[in-house]
């Protein structure tokens, strides 16, 4: 079941220091100081929204989110504090569970016992990368087997966990960015954010970007890491709920981002650049006819096309073939049928990424 998010950003708070990468207050936007009435309002305010959404997940599953900060690092007579102002919409039905972010680094057993009394589901761990060298180069004073460890703590205690991974930071190459994934898929989260990493503003990385010592990745260079990322969660049944950054207001202000992958559809060019390859595929072990049609379902029709059609051009000059891309209302999400006037072929996205990911795995083995 779909779930309904209230976000209640708490920036920096616990953060033990501020990251390379990090300007929570650009990120998430210009928000209060933490307090019990902050919180409350954000909340009541968001419920009032859900009451006149349209939306079936806005009327059952909420989940009251802390984003921005490293929640389990606060002190923990102020983490009772916070968590305790849920307490009656828990015990109104009104939320049904808590959801938080926090670093691999600030858990203990003991931590956690706190956080399932008051209604704790979600733990998002900010994790990176799993290689200690980018790890250290970010500045992010934790290690890989922190997060192993933590992973695999919350796990024995019945939480859900999330994962954040942010290619392209200092150190970071496309082999490293894919180990992490691999690595990633070997803890078993119950899903994963992909975050590229950005040039913000007043941050460690903006002066490291403003002397000339770090190059971000390109957005053609984004889209390839992330569309292997994705591919690999997506065959080991790990769900990926985001890619890029959330376009807030504060964020896409003129002079925010320096430079840097940052696109507010980085999502959808990542699943278009996955449909050209699914595509080109079909092509390349079908084609028969100069005409060539591909149907599939209305949601996925825009990935297929592509941006300014983009994936249609590329194929139509690849292959010397005219082509349609057609929307059928009976076909579900997650296949398409290539039709080239002599025979029907069906084949499902998860098999070819299946095909994909094992074809790259072989050659980087090699």
């Amino acid at each position: 079941m779909k779930q309904y998010i209230i976000p209640v950003f708490i920036p920096y708070s616990g953060c033990p220091h501020r990251c390379i990468f990090c300007n929570q207050k650009k990120i998430a936007g210009e928000v209060e100081g933490v307090n019990i009435e902050t919180i409350r309002k954000t909340v009541d305010t968001w419920i009032s929204l859900s009451a006149i959404s349209h939306q079936p997940s806005a009327f059952k599953n909420r989940q009251v989110a802390f984003y921005g900060g490293s929640f389990t690092a606060i002190p923990l007579e102020k983490q009772e504090e916070i968590l305790s102002s849920i307490s009656h919409y828990l015990k109104n039905g009104v939320v049904d569970s808590i959801r938080l972010s926090t670093r691999p680094d600030s858990i203990s057993a003991g931590n956690l016992a706190l956080l399932k009394r008051y209604g704790v589901k979600t733990i998002e761990l900010g994790v990176q990368s799993m290689d200690n060298r980018v790890l250290s180069l970010s500045e992010r004073g934790h290690s890989s087997d922190d997060v192993g460890n933590t992973a695999s703590l919350l796990k024995a205690h019945k939480f859900e966990v999330g994962i954040q991974i942010m290619p392209g930071l200092p150190g970071d190459t496309f082999e490293s960015s894919i180990n992490t994934a691999d690595e990633v898929i070997k803890l078993k989260p119950d899903f994963v954010r992909i975050y590229p990493a950005v040039v913000i503003k007043d941050t460690g990385l903006a002066d490291l970007y403003q002397k000339g010592a770090f190059k971000p990745l390109t957005l053609y260079d984004a889209i390839g890491v992330c569309k292997i990322m994705l591919m690999k969660f997506e065959t080991n049944n790990i769900p990926v709920i985001r890619i890029g950054l959330q376009p807030t207001p504060s964020l896409i202000e003129k002079g925010t981002i320096l430079d840097g992958p940052f696109h507010p559809a980085l999502r959808q060019l990542v699943e278009s650049e996955i449909a050209y390859d699914l595509m080109k595929y079909i092509i390349v072990n079908n084609i028969k006819r100069d005409r060539v049609s591909f149907l599939t379902s209305p949601t996925e029709l825009s990935n297929f096309i592509g941006q300014k059609r983009v994936n249609i051009k590329r194929l139509e000059s690849e292959f010397a073939v005219s082509m349609d891309i057609i929307a059928d209302n009976e076909l579900k999400p997650g296949g398409v049928i290539f039709d080239n006037s002599f025979e029907k072929v069906y084949i499902k996205r998860k098999d070819f990424l299946k095909k994909y990911t094992g074809y790259h795995n072989a050659l980087t083995d090699n």
